[in-house]
């Protein structure tokens, strides 16, 4: 990922999983002294994929180096609330010799 810009990332889960059925969905973004999680409209979700949508203040605030990604969700199983997750996955994040929100 670069600095600055506005990626969608597509993450993939299981064909066992359908995330069509969770009740919450979250992909969180860690990098050091960041955390970014992103839910409900930021997300599209389909059956076993979630797209996730970053603004450029967002991954400006993203320091370069090695930024983590999750993806968690809830659902009911026989009426009761159960947690999943994804493994966790890594992307590089480099600069962008324009360090600066362009319209």
């Amino acid at each position: 990922m670069v600095k600055y810009t506005t990626p969608t990332f597509s993450l993939t889960v299981s064909t066992s999983v359908d995330l069509t059925d969770a009740t919450n969905v979250y992909a969180t973004f860690i990098a050091p002294g960041v955390t970014i999680t992103k839910t409900g409209a930021d997300l599209d979700v389909s059956e076993h994929q979630v797209d996730v949508f970053f603004t450029q203040e967002e991954t400006g605030s993203i320091p370069q180096g090695t930024l983590r990604i999750q993806l968690n969700w809830t659902y009911l199983q026989g009426g009761v609330a159960k947690r999943a997750c994804s493994e966790i996955a890594s992307v590089n994040v480099t600069p962008n010799l324009l360090s600066e929100v362009v319209s």
